[in-house]
């Protein structure tokens, strides 16, 4: 067990709900929550792995956002809500699969949220939101540019709950909601692929590699969604707050960055964009009738082309949130976990 700092002391005593506990995001901030002793269930979509959570001695319960089954009795008692589950990166399914989970599911749980009495919920939306940057580093106001299904669909949850959360009254469910960047990390798998390319000698950049990426560590990413529970409902209310770690990195900056921590020399080939792109459509096409992931898909390839850059003062002034992680650290502890557990 870990000792509860004292910037989370009013978590203490509350009882509290990590969906998507089996999830890179989630699953850490669940066990954060279990690690400083506090009163917090982890959902998962399947009761296996539910069991093997309450097997490692977590409490966990199976819960599914795209069920429209009543949740009262099931949020009843809960104190705060971190929403992190979410449909993502699953080629097989459509548009409306994804919107009955991060929109409709999100909301549904949020209204059962207010309707039983939960003093808080947070909301993991994604600086994906603003899509292919056009304001650079963009703020929470930037024009909203979904690019894809999983965007839109968060972004209607997001602005759907928020409204919500504008009919509540003055002391009823503070609503925050918190849109995480690039985050990767020990334990996640996601940009597993860009690592291990670099580590291995066999990647080649995708067009010029001048895009802006901002990623996030996933200790800061924890850090920011407490943060977020905690703060006075004046600061946070209604708020939405964009999350990264420290300063965004040119795409040829990012992959030097890996190559150096890794102690491999990076190669300087690049690749034409367009051709990977169309056999991007055309592998999405090829796999979906075999309700499998494509082994490349658009939004794979967007990493190579759209600019994430953000403005973290709304986050600072509001949250008191800092990053803790500077990038050669984190990149360092994550090539670190890859190699320990076999992947490079």
């Amino acid at each position: 067990m870990i000792e509860l700092p004292e910037r989370f002391a009013a978590l203490r005593g509350k009882r509290l709900l990590v969906t998507g506990a089996t999830g890179f995001i989630g699953g850490a901030l669940f066990r954060r929550l279990a690690d400083y002793g506090l009163e917090v269930i982890g959902t998962a979509l399947e009761p296996e792995e539910a069991r093997a959570f309450r097997e490692q001695g977590l409490r966990s319960e199976v819960l599914d956002l795209a069920d429209p089954t009543p949740w009262d009795d099931f949020l009843s008692g809960v104190d705060i809500v971190f929403n992190i589950a979410a449909r993502f990166q699953e080629t097989q399914f459509d548009e409306g699969d994804y919107d009955r989970v991060n929109h409709l599911g999100a909301m549904n749980l949020a209204q059962t949220a207010a309707r039983v009495g939960a003093e808080r919920f947070v909301q993991c939306s994604t600086v994906g939101v603003h899509g292919d940057v056009k304001e650079n580093p963009a703020t929470e106001e930037s024009p909203f540019n979904p690019m894809d299904l999983y965007h839109r669909t968060k972004l209607a949850g997001e602005l759907a709950i928020l409204d919500l959360a504008r009919t509540l009254p003055e002391d009823g469910m503070v609503v925050t909601v918190n849109r995480p960047a690039m985050v990767y990390g020990p334990g996640d798998l996601r940009m597993l692929k860009l690592f291990k390319t670099i580590l291995t000698g066999r990647f080649r950049m995708i067009g010029s590699g001048e895009v802006l990426a901002h990623l996030g560590y996933i200790e800061d990413q924890t850090e920011s969604f407490l943060l977020g529970a905690v703060a006075p409902r004046e600061r946070v209310h209604c708020e939405a707050f964009n999350i990264a770690s420290g300063s965004p990195l040119t795409l040829n900056e990012l992959a030097a960055l890996i190559a150096e921590c890794g102690g491999v020399k990076l190669s300087r080939l690049h690749v034409p964009l367009l051709p990977v792109w169309l056999a991007a459509i055309l592998c999405e096409q090829l796999w979906k009738p075999f309700g499998a992931r494509p082994p490349l898909f658009r939004r794979r390839v967007g990493f190579f082309t759209h600019n994430r850059a953000f403005d973290l003062t709304k986050a600072q002034k509001h949250l008191g949130y800092r990053s803790a992680w500077p990038h050669r650290d984190g990149i360092t502890e994550t090539i670190r976990w890859y190699r320990e557990h076999g992947f490079v």
